[in-house]
């Protein structure tokens, strides 16, 4: 879909449909939704003030208008932002994806929107190019529908049923004085327009991006294998990308990911992309993603039921990778970033690792295999070795559907943060507030300690059933962080995958993690 700003009126926008944002509550009506109001001779008034309306302005609620003919748009989506005093970026973004969801029931080619008249009394003002950006995120992520295994029908028409109509172009329109609506700049809003056009397509990369995560996990795993992961990697322009095989990771003393990879008859590697700044980096981050492409469970093999959704098992290193992605083509990042994705399968085999198992991770430190089941963190510890040799960061954060136990303590709402820097974790956490994504603190207690102990090694890789499984996870991780570097790790199990849809994530794999990392990323260059 094609994001454009323009200026103009919205309600001559010569479009299929017009898209209305409604605070809930607000009377009388302002701005552009004035402006429809009048063409359409009171009909949204006259909605809203209905002694049972259809529609009262809740959060994502829509409702579809007939124009007959008043105005050059054939329908008027009316979509809520809920009450003035719970408005936030979030509800900008959600009444947007619900709108293009009821545009696209509509089999329309083509919509405009103009800017939320959010400047009002009791409500929090935005600027006009975080209306934009969060206008065209909502666009991108409520249009995604994943078609890409489909028959050729299907994908032409967009998982429409029709597919003479698929939804092309979004037009955010800047109010404007002139007559008729025409796109035409007065001299002191033509900086205002270019501020918003790079808005609006920073808010469409950040999106396609999330989409593009979205579509690696929801693709099955005999095509998304560990030579995809690196043919995309290596597809990303603008970036640096060296790449380990097999050999030259078990060569490196890499013992405690090559064992995990040792099961399967698809071959692991090791992915390194980096990006770096023209000028001097403000800092160095480095970003590691666990790239299971499918996860049997290994000889600790999982229930049938439990392995049927394993394909999004690489939700983190589709996270990082679709982040990279994006920082790529925006190309105006002031941060280095590093990202590491360690991927391989996870399969039973005469040549997989059995329970008792006893390697050597790449910092030295033996490990006692338990549970094969437990492999996300053995392959994650020694691709975090790497990465801090490598490059050396500053900081260091990985992304990984590592535990159940995480699903148990937080359902598919929220993912688990823990780390060895509480600053790192609560900049994370806001960035992912920002970004629509929820994420909650889980201790790293030296108590854990204890759930580490082996007998006959220096670590066991699963610690005790049914207690503080996430967390335990966590401090096998923390191991192999070195001291003093500030490290944050997201067990993203829960929400990387979900089975009901809302208006900006639809069912199935989520993306979860790439708008927190590149709110965060572009936070610290501000």
């Amino acid at each position: 879909m094609k994001i454009l700003a323009q200026q103009g009126d919205l309600a001559q926008w010569e479009a299929d449909a017009i898209i209305v944002t409604i605070v809930e509550g607000t009377k009388p009506l302002t701005g552009a939704a004035l402006s429809v109001d009048k063409a359409l001779k009171g009909m949204i008034s006259q909605e809203l003030q209905a002694a049972h309306p259809r529609f009262k302005g809740k959060l994502a609620d829509t409702l579809v208008l007939p124009t007959y003919g008043k105005l050059p748009a054939a329908y008027v989506i009316l979509v809520g932002l809920g009450k003035p005093e719970e408005i936030k970026g979030q509800s900008l973004r959600r009444a947007s994806a619900a709108a293009i969801r009821a545009a696209k029931k509509l089999k329309v080619k083509s919509v405009a929107t103009a800017l939320a008249e959010l400047n009002q009394k009791a409500i929090k003002p935005f600027d006009t190019d975080t209306i934009g950006r969060l206008l065209a995120e909502g666009a991108v992520l409520g249009s995604y529908q994943f078609t890409l295994r489909k028959g050729k029908k299907a994908k032409a028409d967009n998982g429409t049923g029709d597919s003479s109509t698929p939804l092309s172009s979004l037009t955010v329109v800047l109010p404007s004085t002139t007559e008729k609506g025409k796109a035409k700049e007065k001299d002191t809003g033509k900086g205002q327009l270019a501020a918003l056009k790079k808005a609006v397509r920073v808010g469409q990369v950040i999106a396609e991006s999330v989409n593009t995560a979205r579509d690696w996990v929801n693709d099955s795993a005999n095509y998304v294998t560990p030579t995809f992961l690196k043919e995309q990697a290596e597809a990303i322009p603008g970036l640096t990308c060296k790449v380990l095989t097999q050999a030259q990771i078990k060569k490196l003393g890499m013992g405690s990911f090559a064992l995990v990879a040792q099961g399967s008859e698809q071959p692991a590697f090791l992915i390194h992309l980096s990006y770096k700044p023209k000028g001097k980096a403000q800092k160095k981050v480095a970003l590691i993603g666990k790239g299971i492409t499918f996860d049997s469970g290994g000889l600790s093999l999982k229930p049938a039921g439990s392995m049927e959704t394993m394909k999004m098992d690489m939700g983190g290193a589709a996270a990082v990778l679709a982040t990279m992605k994006a920082i790529a083509e925006l190309q105006d990042l002031s941060v280095q970033v590093d990202c590491f994705v360690p991927t391989c399968e996870n399969m039973p085999s005469g040549r997989s690792s059995k329970p008792g198992d006893i390697v050597t991770a790449m910092n030295g430190k033996t490990i006692e295999v338990n549970n094969t089941d437990a492999e996300g963190r053995l392959i994650l510890c020694d691709a975090m070795t790497y990465a801090q040799k490598e490059v050396n960061p500053d900081e260091m954060i990985d992304l990984a559907t590592l535990t159940g136990a995480c699903v148990v303590a937080l359902g598919k709402a929220a993912a688990g943060i823990m780390g060895t820097s509480d600053d790192l974790i609560d900049r994370v956490r806001k960035a992912g507030e920002a970004g629509g994504e929820k994420l909650w603190p889980l201790p790293l207690y030296d108590e854990y300690k204890s759930y580490l102990k082996s007998d006959v090694a220096d670590l066991i890789n699963a610690g005790a059933k049914g207690e503080a499984g996430s967390s335990a996870a966590g401090m096998f991780l923390k191991e192999f962080v070195d001291k003093n570097l500030a490290w944050a790790h997201l067990d993203i199990a829960g929400p990387a995958w979900v089975s009901s849809d809302s208006p900006e994530i639809p069912k199935g794999g989520t993306g979860f993690g790439v708008r927190t990392l590149l709110y965060y990323l572009y936070q610290l260059q501000e």
